[in-house]
């Protein structure tokens, strides 16, 4: 969901994590897409996007599962398998099979946060190239991940949060939030 003010012809896409009320006022949070290209090309690719972070956290729980189940099989608790040199690892010399499935799911993990910083992508704000190990990219892309997605992510120019008028108990949505950053803009048109 986005809008269109026609006095600017700008697009515009809410930023619903950073939209706010506060005490009983609202504050809409927004970023202005770069051009209409970039709208259509988060359109196509929001689908894929929801179902492959889906899947990838579908398969951390299941390394998490199967890992407290590993160890349930030995007879043995969570923190009896622990290291007592490295914090919350385990002990690699005595249960290096248990270990080696704790690190397939810390090697996985960190992914999801790092794919979703890289969707977007504002002004000229540049970040480090995202390298995947080999292993990992044939994981992410059986789960459905597309290379491009952080290669060429989406284009934002600008943004900023904006008072959006008083806070009269409604649910809390991105329509509502949507309709509240309309009351403040021009004539605009949903897209």
């Amino acid at each position: 969901m986005a809008l269109l003010e026609k006095s600017t012809n700008n697009y515009y896409k809410i930023d619903f994590d950073r939209s706010a009320v506060r005490g009983l006022k609202v504050f809409v949070n927004y970023n202005i897409y770069k051009d209409i290209s970039e709208r259509q090309k988060e359109k196509e690719r929001q689908g894929k996007w929801t179902e492959f972070f889906q899947k990838l956290r579908e398969k951390l729980q299941s390394q998490y599962d199967t890992l407290l189940q590993s160890i349930s099989n030995e007879g043995l608790e969570t923190e009896q398998v622990l290291s007592e040199n490295e914090e919350g690892m385990i002990d690699s010399a005595k249960y290096p099979h248990l270990r080696e499935l704790q690190n397939k799911l810390l090697e996985l993990q960190p992914f999801e946060q790092m794919i979703g910083d890289r969707l977007f992508k504002y002004k000229d704000i540049e970040k480090e190239t995202l390298v995947i190990p080999d292993d990992v990219r044939e994981e992410i892309e059986a789960l459905g991940f597309q290379r491009e997605w952080t290669d060429f992510p989406i284009l934002l120019d600008g943004g900023g949060e904006v008072y959006a008028g008083d806070y009269n108990g409604e649910p809390i949505t991105y329509e509502f939030f949507y309709e509240r950053l309309k009351t403040v803009m021009g004539e605009t048109e949903n897209c």
